[in-house]
């Protein structure tokens, strides 16, 4: 029989690693339905990795490392909005532009910083956000996981209700998801889609920017001159897909996620298992590959509910 602590465990270890998926999740859902593709995802979030964790041993605070990864990101993620919004050159293209700066920015920085503050390193114990344990309450079978966690944890989840609300339940969603649909019905109404198109680029590219920090804050704390995100920007884009363009949605698809990939580690100690586990470090990727496809076959994305003028640049002429 499976200890409940070892099941404790895994389930608070699938939290911590599927807030990193969520929060970047989130930013591109906003971003999407918007209707603004933003395939730069993974490079952005190598940006707030290596920012963050930067700032946050400089300064020996992990909240300055968030906030200094959530702004830089959010001023990379403006060029994409100038690219595709007011050039209304093609998204998939800027992204992957993106996508490639951030990725040779965020391994480059990540070397130099290693050479020239290799002394800051000792300091990653310090600006780490640990789990803080409930006492008794977090040995308690399944859900007791849920209070042994770090604070993103619960800002992950917060954020996921606070922005279903905001996109379903007000005025400013209401706009956010017409300039999507119809920017030009959107347009005559009067809503500025310029304006909001910009608004929610950035906004995704703020919390990419977190969710990188998130990953070296929260979770794997070094610095190293190699790629850290490994996949999981584009794991969070198809997530997008998979939670069909709802927060609450992404909410699930992101723990399930975490889960998988931490059950690559996992399972290895279960002889019975051990043959099969490589094959599930592939299934996320496999899976964000085959959403990927989907989304780039115009009838299948409508099926899924995509928001009509997703990629589409607008124009008024």
């Amino acid at each position: 029989m499976v200890d409940p602590i070892l099941i404790n465990k895994f389930l608070t270890s699938t939290l911590i690693v599927g807030t990193i998926y969520l929060i970047a999740t989130l930013g591109e859902v906003v971003a999407e339905r918007s209707g603004v593709v933003n395939l730069g995802l993974e490079g952005l979030m190598e940006i707030g990795a290596t920012i963050g964790i930067i700032v946050a041993l400089l300064t020996v605070n992990p909240w300055i490392g968030f906030l200094a990864a959530m702004g830089t990101c959010a001023l990379v993620a403006c060029i994409h909005a100038f690219v595709t919004v007011t050039l209304r050159l093609n998204q998939f293209a800027s992204g992957l532009a993106i996508y490639i700066l951030g990725l040779g920015l965020g391994v480059m920085l990540r070397e130099y910083a290693r050479s020239v503050y290799a002394p800051l390193l000792l300091k990653i114990p310090e600006v780490r956000l640990y789990p803080i344990g409930v006492p008794i309450l977090k040995d308690i079978p399944i859900i007791g996981a849920l209070f042994n966690v770090n604070i993103m944890v619960y800002v992950g989840i917060a954020l996921s209700i606070i922005l279903w609300f905001i996109l379903f339940k007000t005025r400013i969603g209401l706009n956010i998801r017409s300039v999507g649909e119809n920017p030009a019905a959107a347009d005559a109404a009067g809503i500025n889609v310029f304006r909001v198109r910009y608004y929610c680029v950035i906004f995704g590219g703020a919390m990419a920017g977190i969710a990188g920090a998130y990953l070296m804050l929260g979770h794997t704390p070094q610095i190293m001159g190699a790629p850290i995100v490994l996949g999981r920007g584009w794991i969070a884009i198809a997530l997008v897909i998979f939670s069909f363009w709802n927060p609450i949605r992404a909410l699930f698809g992101a723990f399930l996620f975490g889960g998988l990939e931490l059950a690559y580690y996992w399972l290895q100690s279960i002889a019975i298992f051990r043959s099969y586990v490589p094959l599930l470090i592939a299934i996320p990727h496999i899976t964000a590959i085959i959403l990927l496809t989907i989304m780039s076959i115009e009838a299948l994305r409508k099926r899924l509910g995509a928001p009509a003028a997703l990629g589409i640049p607008y124009s008024r002429e």
